[in-house]
This record gives structure tokens, sequence and C-alpha cells, in this order.
């Protein structure tokens, strides 16, 4: 069930432009990744990580480890619980991001809560490379409408599968 939560936190955020990590097990601490266009040809990383339990200062400092060795420039930590002062605290000491194409910076790691996507719909907001988005749509459509499914009569998952293959054509 966590990592149901986990799946939709990312790709409720994402607006369903993330790749959901499908490991079970140890996920290396990133629940999705994102991939921010950086200019006409090149993209750039963003690790996602969500928290359903008790959060701290130690959840972000991980997060940064992953970010560098995942050699991503951003990260989005999306937590169920408000985070705390030594949380805020530790995302700002990071140094900020600098995205080319935008022109501004952005903060490296982002604190988002669940709170703040279910009431004021907050949502990434940052230029998605295109292949990747695609491939994110298409895998979040069958997703959710696996999702779906389970909570229907059996003989469903058929339907889902026509529908896939038509995306393909």
């Amino acid at each position: 069930m966590r990592k149901e939560f986990e799946k939709w936190a990312v790709l409720t955020y994402t607006n369903n432009r993330a790749i959901i990590n499908e490991k079970k097990g140890a996920d290396a601490g990133i629940d999705g990744i994102a991939y921010t266009a950086i200019s006409a040809t090149d993209s750039a990383k963003i690790v996602l990580q969500v928290k359903s339990g008790h959060v701290s200062r130690r959840d972000i400092a991980t997060l940064h480890s992953d970010m560098l060795r995942e050699g991503a420039p951003m990260a989005i930590f999306i937590t169920l619980e408000p985070p705390t002062k030594p949380m805020i605290d530790e995302a700002k000491a990071i140094p900020q991001y600098y995205h080319p194409l935008m022109g501004k910076n952005y903060d490296a790691i982002q604190i988002v809560t669940i709170q703040d996507i279910l009431e004021h719909h907050a949502r990434l907001n940052i230029p998605m490379s295109r292949e990747v988005l695609r491939s994110a749509q298409r895998k979040a459509t069958a997703m959710q409408a696996e999702l779906m499914s389970d909570t229907d009569a059996p003989g469903d998952e058929d339907e889902v599968n026509d529908d896939e293959d038509a995306d393909d054509e």
C-alpha cells in the first residue's frame, strides 16, 4: 500500500511527467525520476522521494547524497508530515540550481507536503524533456488504469491492455 501512495504522490505532483521507480524493496531512496529540458537537446535529472512516516533533517541529508549519486541537480522531497525547521534549514543550505533554459534559480532540494498537493494544488513547474514526458504519460495512464482495475470486476484488465496498444499506434 505504501508503494501505491508513493506512486500517487509522484505522479500527482509531476502531472504524470515522472517515471516511477518500479524496483521492489530497496529503491535506493528514489521513488521517481523526471527530466527537465535544459537546452534544445539536453536534459537534467530530477529525483523524487516520498515519505509517509516520521521525517527529520537526516532525510534531507540522505536525499542530497542520493541526488549527488544520481547526478541530479535537483530533488523533490514529498512528505505526509509537515517539514521540521532543521529539514528546511538543511534544504536551504544546499546551493540553488541555475536552470539555463529558464534563466532562473531553483532550490536544489524542494520540500512539498501532501497538504500542499491536495489543498494548494502544488505541482512541479519546470520544463520537461518531451520524449521522457511522452513515455511517462503512457506509463502513468497504464498505471492509473491498473490501479482502477484493482477495484473493478475481473476481466477489465483486457480493456486496459487494448488501450495501451492503441496509444502505441
